[in-house]
């Protein structure tokens, strides 16, 4: 059960205030459901502005923030030509503000002519003169508190603005409890990490800053990876209570299995440990991990083999038609000459053909209900139809391998 203090990043977006229907679908594109989510929307970038009175102390190409007061429009003969607003700054220097399409019909009551706004955007050189194209903010005098010379930049869908999601981020923020710090003393201080609440809102108004935002990012890629491997040793410590029956191979198909190569030293120590996690009398566990070609294929087989050979059935399982139809040739050929049975079944598969597969074993049957967890046994609805022994994962399209006379039943093993 979740601790008590964690319940309020577990609280619903909806509970923002302002945040309806509406603006949940946004959110909801973006994988954001509970406060959680926008409290680990770090910024993509950030936008460093310069403040400054007249022009000529802003370089071209800046981000900036300063005065500027409309004297005229103009939006051109064609229905398509962008609104230049043209401006003067505090001094009398020109500079023209251009909005485009959709965005010039507002522009002209974001910059009524001959009052001042606080304007903050990039500024560029066009021609012989300067342009700002979209500024990011436009405000009374008097609110320019509001912006900050480093503002975060965040990653966004249709229907909502930076800004607002900065709002909501903010929102999420104060919420976040004050957690006991999990993380030992000596490895925080030798990392100079701060907790992780601090972490949090240094991530998103800290300014971006290399020297104070990478040991930041740090902490809560730690955290990530370490709540990630605690997670894990609660499911092997769960999987530690369930019981399988021991699966041993004889060695009968593995000794008569002829390679044109020798295993290396790595997939030999790999199946070592497969074979001992299989003769243990509980569920095996385990990630194979290896470069493309690395023969990953090869443990696989002699793995699914040693299933075999103990009277039981196994299956591959590979995310698409594709991929499962390679391995059911690769691994017809491996096993060439010996006394197995390979067939593919797919979701392509229909009608009569899908069931000549299915009727070359009983046992076919229960495939479909291996479908779900590789962590789960996958029992057949059928009485006294066995179950899979051993599942080499992903699902979505599955060659099956499994003895030419097979046991009337079998025990689970996943």
């Amino acid at each position: 059960m979740r601790p008590e203090i964690l319940n309020p990043l577990f609280t619903e977006i909806t509970a923002l205030k302002g945040v309806g229907t509406a603006l949940a679908k946004p959110l909801a594109r973006l994988r954001m459901e509970r406060l959680k989510d926008l409290a680990y929307h770090l910024p993509e970038r950030w936008v460093h502005r310069v403040r400054a009175s007249v022009l000529d102390d802003v370089p071209i190409g800046s981000q900036c923030i300063t005065t500027l007061t409309a004297t005229n429009y103009h939006s051109g003969s064609s229905p398509r030509a962008p609104l230049r607003i043209h401006a003067v700054d505090s001094i009398g220097n020109h500079i023209s503000i251009v909005y485009f399409r959709a965005a010039a019909k507002f522009a002209r009551a974001l910059h009524p002519l001959g009052e001042v706004r606080v304007v903050a955007g990039k500024l560029e050189q066009y021609g012989e003169e300067w342009q700002m194209v979209h500024p990011d903010h436009v405000l009374k005098p008097g609110e320019e508190a509001a912006l900050r010379e480093a503002e975060p930049v965040y990653a966004l869908s249709d229907g909502i603005t930076n800004h607002r999601m900065g709002g909501l981020i903010a929102a999420a923020l104060e919420r976040a409890p004050d957690l006991p710090e999990w993380i030992e003393r000596g490895l925080l201080e030798q990392r100079g990490w701060a907790g992780w609440r601090a972490c949090l809102d240094t991530a998103h108004h800290g300014g971006g800053a290399a020297d104070v935002d990478v040991p930041v990012r740090d902490r809560l890629a730690y955290d990530e990876l370490l709540a990630n491997q605690v997670a894990l040793q609660f499911v092997r410590v769960a999987n530690e209570k369930r019981r399988a029956t021991p699966i041993v191979g004889t060695g009968r198909l593995t000794n008569a299995l002829r390679l044109p190569f020798e295993p290396t030293g790595a997939q030999k120590r790999s199946l070592q440990e497969i074979e001992g996690d299989l003769a243990q009398g509980r569920p095996m566990l385990r990630l194979l991990q290896g470069d493309v070609g690395s023969g990953k294929t090869l443990v696989a087989l002699i793995a699914l083999l040693r299933a075999v050979e103990a009277g039981s059935q196994a299956a591959m399982l590979a995310p698409t038609e594709i991929l499962a139809r390679q391995h059911f040739e690769s691994l017809r050929e491996m096993m060439g000459g010996l006394p197995v049975n390979i067939a593919v079944l797919t979701g392509r598969d229909k009608g009569r053909a899908r069931e000549a597969t299915r009727s070359s074993t009983r046992r076919l049957r229960c495939w479909a209900s291996a479908k779900g967890s590789p962590t789960s046994p996958a029992r057949s609805p059928a009485a006294n139809s066995s179950v899979w022994p051993l599942l080499v994962p992903w699902p979505t399209s599955r060659p099956f391998c499994w003895p030419t006379n097979p046991p009337a039943t079998s025990t689970p093993r996943i």
